[in-house]
């Protein structure tokens, strides 16, 4: 799996997957996840769209992830392509957990709804 990440704001950060999403990838997207939650990211968008494959190692690790951002009051998203890599995530429910979103935009302005530093401050 080929990993690019770029930071949307100092709250949000990007992880674009290519490739298999597998057993082989669980060190890459392990440590992608601390990274992000070191860095003080508390949002993670994970867009999916060039991911070819999905086994359930790594649906399990999504919701364990999921379950991290929680804990620290954030959330990750998903943007999953159309085909067998979004059957699964829709056939296993995974969008229960993990918001799955179509774009990019959609998914960053849920988050950004999602942050407390969007809501404007009372005066």
């Amino acid at each position: 799996m080929v990993v690019s990440e770029r930071s949307i704001s100092h709250e949000i950060l990007v992880d674009t997957f290519a490739g298999r999403f597998d057993q082989h990838a669980r060190q890459d997207f392990k440590w992608r996840i601390d990274y992000a939650i070191t860095q003080g990211y508390r949002y993670v968008v994970l867009n999916m769209v060039a991911v070819s494959f999905i086994d359930s190692a790594a649906l399990g690790w999504l919701v364990l992830a999921q379950r991290r951002f929680q804990r620290i009051g954030g959330k990750m998203c998903i943007i999953a392509p159309a085909g067998f890599v979004r059957d699964i995530l829709e056939l296993t429910e995974i969008g229960e957990w993990i918001p799955i979103f179509a774009s990019e935009d959609d998914a960053v302005r849920s988050l950004e709804m999602s942050s407390p530093s969007s809501i404007p401050s009372e005066s």
